[in-house]
């Protein structure tokens, strides 16, 4: 233990067969620790000397120096080895952890030099403590090589194999030793290759392999030597407090504490000692990723694995990255068997020995706000690996960061606009990290269940992977709660182009919030408390950023959103649009059949459902159609229990159904996409008899057309003209067969297609007006 005490405590009888491994860096730490085993051993009142023996239990790509160990391993079975180290302490270093960029060039405090060590002595003794690590006789030793490496090359246990094997483990216990000092956090892989390399799971899997390539087995060896230091992360504590302090730095412009639910953090700690675990996090930002390592840092969690391309892993930055646990991957490896192997069976032992891995569900930044479709490539490496090995129980964590403010957003919106990005350098990066020192509000953090995969499926099986991926974003999806600003944006951009009075605004927010509350929809911190002092300082920032406008020249204070910011304003309204996508479907389909002569209104109601799913497919996560209906009829019966009744009874129970929806949602929800797929819609509708789609002339063409529908106010907002709409809408035509060579039919179906989308939008306008109808007579609130 770290005062010297050992974890197991040592019998008289005992003192005269123990065997110490010293693990020391330099005669310093040597001769602290041969003073305690003399000490300890006087103490005890052994016979004779101890035995002792002393080496650098490094973790590096070279065979640690063993003879005087092997030479001490022939003693009886019951003999006990005790491993020893030093650990040197850093004054109050523990409270705030204010490791500097300094100890980058002078090195790590906590692994002192000689020279170093003999100054820490000389001021205080007390740095140094020595660690005891939990004891183990000869005999369990050589069952547990047995059973880890099965025997290793076949030379038993008085090979030197044998004598690295103790080595490692006594390392190993150290290590834990030294965690109950230092805590969780500093948690890291240690001897990952010798493990891969000794494990008989992977020596089948590489003989298996051979075979297959019709290779010698040795040959393999030797190349998966290489691809092992490609792959491997070698995290350390330096590097770990590093980058604690780049993401703290990252973090300047936010509140100082991340909001996180006490509850859910237990349940996370509790998974990550208990379970192999994938977080998956949501992707807003660039910063988004380093909120998991942040959480799991400043709470003793055990450290995260995260993935990066290969392309990443060059000079400085690259062997900051790979120190602070990321794991960079090639881009293509098909066709590289060996490169494929190796990273499966890194993946599983990371898996099995219980360190976290972390990456970004989306595969890449979400450039619209809502969920984007996931990529499957890390999911599926991860699922192989626990196929391979036969690992169980894998829990995917979805993990999902709420920014009052997000920096990255005005790029995103002038990216859909067609205007080209900026390439990542040296000075786009410092100019970015600048821009983070910007008040943005608070930071809230909402931990989902955990997707949980008792067997992995085979390799080949997609649709599990597809199944298993879709559950965590839905799972994601419900976690993600209201905010200040998504609400914000939610009213304003439904109102416009009008804006708000300040108590027309506050009645609104209190109208969704208790929407939400009866639906079990998580709300952040400043709309769940009704603290009006962090309610009011979440809207002076939003102010001072330009994301809301504040005119305060009248008797009144008027809320509202400038037309060249509904783009950035519609990616906080995505975020959280999902909540309030069944409630849209009804509010349209109601609509629709107030203007129809439909016959049966029930039939009819749920007929339009069914399209507006369809329409909108490639936008939303959406679950089996009967569990979807089922949603809906949920949400029908809060809005009145006797819907169905209503329904049937035509267009008077339509019309009473429509007054218990107020204030509506969908034309918020909806009309950008509908908007959007229009302009696709009437490009295709305008081609000749045998064109043919070029997908980039059209996503070009869109962008131009979009902008004059726009200042013609054929579109309603500049919202509707985005890439990734508009390649969402051709995704729609291919789907419907639209997007085929031109013929008469096609046409026509194009040209129908088109009518139906402005019919949408048409009655969405209508959803908008009845709104700003009721505006006037919603009730005062106060003032904001």
């Amino acid at each position: 233990m770290a005062d010297g005490t050992p974890r197991t405590p040592i019998l008289a009888e005992q003192a005269a067969d123990r065997l110490y491994i010293i693990d020391a860096r330099n005669g310093v730490e040597r001769r602290l620790l041969l003073d305690w085993v003399h000490a300890t051993a006087g103490a005890l009142g052994g016979d004779g000397a101890p035995e002792w023996t002393s080496l650098d239990i490094e973790d590096g790509d070279h065979a640690l120096p063993v003879e005087a160990l092997q030479a001490r391993l022939d003693g009886s079975p019951s003999r006990q080895v005790v491993p020893l180290r030093v650990a040197w302490r850093i004054p109050g270093f523990d409270k705030g952890r204010a490791l500097k960029f300094r100890h980058l060039v002078f090195g790590d405090p906590r692994n002192p030099g000689p020279l170093r060590s003999r100054l820490i002595l000389l001021r205080d003794r007390r740095r140094a403590q020595i660690l005891v690590g939990e004891a183990a006789s000869l005999d369990a030793l050589r069952t547990r090589f047995c059973a880890q490496t099965g025997g290793g090359d076949g030379e038993g246990t008085d090979s030197p194999e044998f004598a690295g094997f103790v080595a490692r483990q006594a390392a190993l216990a150290l290590d834990v030793a030294e965690r109950g000092i230092r805590g969780t956090r500093y948690k890291v892989p240690r001897f990952v290759a010798d493990g891969l390399r000794t494990s008989p799971k992977f020596r089948a899997a590489l003989a298996d392999l051979a075979a297959t390539l019709g290779r010698p087995v040795a040959d393999l060896y030797r190349e998966a030597r290489p691809l092992m230091k490609e792959v491997i992360a070698t995290p350390s504590a330096l590097f770990l407090d590093l980058r604690a302090r780049l993401d703290r730095m990252m973090f300047g412009g936010y509140a100082p504490d991340m909001e996180v639910d006490a509850a859910e953090l237990a349940r996370l700690r509790s998974i990550l000692r208990e379970h192999p675990t994938a977080i998956l996090f949501t992707h807003k930002t660039y910063i988004d990723g380093a909120t998991p390592s942040r959480l799991a840092y400043e709470n003793d969690l055990p450290m995260l694995h995260s993935f990066g391309g290969a392309n990443l892993d060059f000079a400085v930055m690259g062997t900051f990255f790979r120190r602070s646990g990321m794991i960079f991957i090639r881009r293509s490896f098909q066709d590289q068997p060996v490169y494929k192997l190796v990273l499966r069976h890194y993946i599983a032992w990371l898996l099995a020995k219980r360190f976290p891995l972390s990456w970004a569900f989306e595969g890449t930044r979400s450039r619209l706000g809502k969920l984007m479709p996931p990529k499957y490539g890390l999911m599926k490496y991860v699922l192989d690996a626990a196929h391979a090995t036969g690992t169980q129980d894998v829990h995917f964590v979805p993990f999902v960061t709420s920014f009052d403010l997000i920096r990255d957003v005005e790029e995103y919106a002038a990216e859909q606009t067609g205007r080209t990005k900026k390439p990542e350098s040296l000075s786009w990066f410092l100019g970015y990290m600048k821009s983070l020192k910007q008040p943005s509000g608070r930071i809230r953090l909402d931990i989902g269940d955990p997707v949980v995969i008792e067997r992995a499926p085979a390799p080949d099986d997609r649709r599990a992977l597809e199944r298993i991926a879709f559950a965590v974003a839905v799972e994601a999806n419900r976690v993600t709660p209201l905010t200040v600003t998504s609400v914000m944006c939610l009213i304003l951009l439904g109102l416009a182009p009008r804006g708000a009075t300040a108590a027309e605004l506050l009645a609104a927010i209190g109208a969704v919030t208790d929407w939400a509350r009866v639906r079990g929809i998580r709300l952040s911190k400043d709309l769940e408390s009704g603290d009006d002092a962090a309610f009011a300082a979440t809207v002076d920032t939003l102010v001072a950023s330009g994301l809301l406008t504040r005119y305060t020249a009248g008797s009144e204070i008027i809320y509202s959103i400038e037309p060249a910011h509904h783009p950035m304003a519609s990616y906080y309204r995505n975020i959280i649009a999902h909540h309030f996508l069944d409630r849209a479907m009804i509010e349209l389909a109601l609509f629709e059949l107030r203007d129809a002569d439909s016959g049966d209104a029930t039939a009819a109601f749920w007929a339009k459902v069914d399209r507006l799913r369809d329409l909108f497919k490639f936008e939303f996560f959406y679950p089996p159609r009967d569990e979807h209906r089922a949603a809906i009829e949920a949400e029908l019966a809060r809005i009145d229990p006797v819907w169905d009744r209503r329904l049937a009874s035509g267009d008077r129970g339509v019309a009473q159904l429509l007054r218990r929806c107020q204030p509506v949602v969908g034309h918020a929800i909806l009309l950008p996409f509908a908007e959007a797929y229009s302009v696709v819609a009437d490009l295709l509708a305008r081609a000749k008899p045998g064109d043919a789609v070029d997908p980039k002339a059209l996503l070009d063409s869109a962008l131009v057309e979009g902008r004059q529908a726009w200042l013609l106010r054929r579109i309603s907002s500049e919202a509707a003209i985005g890439k990734l709409l508009f390649e969402n809408g051709l995704s729609l035509m291919r789907h419907m067969g639209l997007a085929d060579p031109a013929t008469p039919d096609i046409l026509a179906a194009r040209r129908a297609l088109l009518m139906e989308l402005r019919g949408l939008a048409n009655v969405m306008e209508a959803m908008r007006l009845s709104t700003l109808a009721l505006a006037d007579r919603l009730p005062v609130a106060g003032d904001v």
